[in-house]
């Protein structure tokens, strides 16, 4: 490839991405050694494993995609040859040729609170978001003001320094007319959509926040633990910690997937209907742990405060149901 007669636009990297990227990578090395730390003198059953296996691996693996990151980003780099965009991050390079390219536009993207490699000041590889779904990032624009390359069969975000020329420059290799973009309309249009998103972030801060709370509070309680009461608050049900603590929040993390396989209007419903059952997983994890510990609770307050939420979902799933059409 002739790199003599290509153009190159680097990133628009600033100290926001690198403070993003360390913070993140210092993260995921304390929060293992906290876990372990916590887990000192603690049997390690094969449940046990089960829940933390997984999760290790993804810290590591997130640590080293963040250390990549942080020696990389500051060269990463959009160069237009003679028949392809060739995006460049470290050793990784990704190829669009220009006849696959079908629309260019400046946007911002609608926030997503299930992505991957996404955070203040960078966005990377195979990112969610709501408004057009699952896009590949090379940006250091996590929401604002992304270069949106739509393509055949993808969809791209870049953030050259060099906005205007880069547009310009790409838009002289196509075939396809670059229009100007309404940046109000777009601006518009994501704050809306982020203020839809409110409930489904809502929901799943909840149940990683209850996942926290389990791993915490397990070294702590004893092996058996009382999970179900009488109405006179009595504990007249037990199991095994594990699956006592663990196993709601088995339950309610499947509840909270139940909107992924509805789209559009539905899946906001759903979210917004949810999330009050879902408020009830951390109020009924601390109720067992204090109970279990010895701490006197207010059980009927707890009660009332779970009925509260039950009568809370019924009444939002009449109310905000979408209307069948005629």
């Amino acid at each position: 490839m002739d790199k003599s007669n290509c153009e190159v636009f680097y990133a628009d990297v600033k100290p926001i991405t690198y403070v993003s990227l360390i913070c993140m990578l210092i993260i995921l090395i304390v929060a293992p050694v906290g876990i372990l730390n916590s887990l000192n003198g603690e049997q390690i059953t094969p449940g046990l494993i089960l829940i933390l296996a997984p999760l290790f691996i993804v810290f590591l693996s997130l640590a080293i995609l963040i250390i990549i990151a942080i020696f990389a980003i500051s060269r990463m780099r959009y160069e237009l040859h003679e028949a392809e965009l060739l995006i460049v991050l470290g050793p990784r390079k990704e190829r669009i040729p220009y006849n696959h390219i079908v629309d260019i536009l400046v946007k911002d993207l609608s926030f997503n609170v299930l992505s991957s490699f996404r955070m203040p000041g960078v966005a990377l590889f195979d990112v969610m978001y709501s408004d057009e779904g699952i896009v590949r990032m090379y940006s250091t624009h996590a929401l604002k003001d992304v270069v949106l390359i739509k393509t055949l069969k993808k969809k791209y975000g870049l953030s050259p320094k060099d906005k205007e020329g880069f547009i310009s420059s790409l838009g002289k290799h196509l075939s396809i007319e670059i229009e100007n973009v309404s940046r109000q309309a777009e601006i518009s249009t994501a704050e809306r959509k982020s203020a839809k998103n409110i409930a489904e972030f809502l929901v799943w801060s909840i149940v990683i926040a209850s996942f926290i709370i389990c791993i915490v509070f397990y070294p702590r309680l004893p092996q058996t633990i009382a999970i179900h009461w009488d109405i006179q608050f009595n504990p007249n049900g037990y199991a095994g910690k594990f699956w006592g603590l663990f196993g709601p929040q088995l339950i309610f993390s499947s509840i909270a997937l139940i909107p992924l396989f509805s789209k559009g209007k539905d899946r906001e419903y759903t979210y917004e209907v949810l999330l009050p059952v879902v408020a009830i997983l951390p109020i009924m994890q601390i109720y067992l742990i204090l109970k279990n510990l010895g701490f006197a609770v207010n059980d009927k307050l707890i009660f009332a405060a779970c009925m509260i939420l039950a009568l809370l979902t019924v009444l939002l799933a009449f109310l905000k149901a979408p209307k069948m059409k005629k």
